[in-house]
């Protein structure tokens, strides 16, 4: 992958980013790095004016009349596998990675942004085989980080301040000032999605929004919501996998420690699914279902119709045939192995108690590590 998250970042945006971590950036190492964010970035900058321009009143004159659907869940919990089966609705539309990446552009420039896209996209995720293209399912919280400042996708460019991005995730941390812009943003994205996809429910997948549960509820009082959760070791040592492939590719930083990321990694699992936990009980049944990763793999099919079910959303039987091309297409993916060192398991025991008691899984001895 040749291509950075923030590569079309408004540079407003970009500049208060630069400022706010100045002491941290390593400026010798990253100036490269720096330069070329900063190079597409301002060629881009006109560009998103004109498209501002163009469609803002009639985006912000679109009406929303099918509540989105949500996917929540840690990162490395499955939630990719489903956006990509349910983004096989016909009836669903989704963010690609053109509309995340260069969300202010893509209404214009789409015809030229998807070849240079698949030029520096490899076709494949850092940290896994999973297929990643111009027109693969994207989560929205890159458009939204290239727009505000609360978002815990800022960690992974600036680490050291990494507390500080993972605590703007929620929002009881954000000022209101901070919560506003975010909701304001996040239903711009909404609106202009709606407009480009002529009316059609819209599909988010951000494994951050896993921590905004109820305040996304508040925002959008008839969305629906799923959240995928799978072995907590398996999780977190792809997520360390997933981190150790994607931070140095992203920061503008010197590369922190593996225990760092380590800590990191579990500490902001813990906190979100504490939030996850509380959240959730403010959520109609009719508008929340969670779903096993293991019960998604061995059972795709039923897994799904049972999410429809359960969230009252039409259109299962005319999707099914495209349910299953995609099934069939992954039947030969090969999920990452990983060995579990002691010092982790160790962590993820004393940390994660209440998620193993909460969905059932055994939390092994130390004896069992493997």
């Amino acid at each position: 992958m040749k291509a950075h998250y923030m590569q079309s970042c408004r540079l407003s945006h970009f500049n208060r980013l630069l400022w706010q971590n100045r002491k941290d950036i390593d400026w010798k190492g990253q100036w490269r790095h720096i330069g070329y964010v900063y190079g597409t970035a301002a060629a881009l900058e006109i560009p998103g004016l004109i498209e501002r321009g163009l469609y803002h009143g009639r985006i912000q004159k679109t009406q929303v009349e099918k509540p989105p659907l949500f996917i929540l869940g840690h990162w490395r919990s499955g939630t990719t596998y489903l956006f990509n089966l349910l983004s096989q609705d016909p009836d669903t539309a989704y963010m690609d990675s053109v509309n995340t990446f260069t969300f202010d552009h893509f209404l214009t420039i789409s015809r030229l942004l998807i070849p240079i896209y698949n030029r520096a996209l490899d076709g494949s995720r850092p940290g896994d085989t999973m297929e990643w293209r111009a027109e693969s399912p994207q989560e929205e919280a890159y458009a939204m980080a290239n727009i505000v400042e609360a978002t815990f996708t800022h960690m992974i460019t600036f680490p050291q301040n990494a507390e500080r991005y993972i605590g703007l995730n929620f929002a009881a941390n954000m000022t209101p000032r901070q919560r506003e812009k975010w909701e304001q943003t996040h239903r711009y994205i909404l609106k202009k999605m709606t407009y480009a996809k002529d009316g059609k429910r819209i599909l988010f997948k951000s494994p951050d929004n896993t921590a905004k549960a109820k305040m996304l509820h508040e925002m959008y009082p008839d969305a629906r919501f799923i959240n995928i959760y799978r072995d907590p070791y398996k999780v977190l040592m792809s997520t360390l996998n997933m981190f150790r492939e994607g931070v140095p590719a992203m920061t503008f930083e010197k590369m922190p420690s593996d225990e760092w990321l380590e800590d990191m990694a579990i500490y902001q699992f813990k906190l979100i699914y504490q939030q996850y936990f509380e959240d959730c009980k403010q959520i109609p049944q009719n508008q929340l279902i969670e779903i096993a990763y293991s019960d998604l793999t061995k059972a795709p099919m039923e897994t799904l119709e049972r999410i429809y079910d359960r969230l009252e959303l039409p259109g299962f039987q005319a999707a099914k045939p495209r349910f299953q091309a995609h099934i069939d297409s992954q039947r030969h993916y090969q999920v990452n192995q990983f060995h579990l060192e002691p010092r982790l398991q160790r962590k993820i025991n004393e940390q994660l108690g209440f998620y193993f008691e909460h969905y059932g899984f055994p939390m092994r001895g130390m004896e069992e590590a493997v």
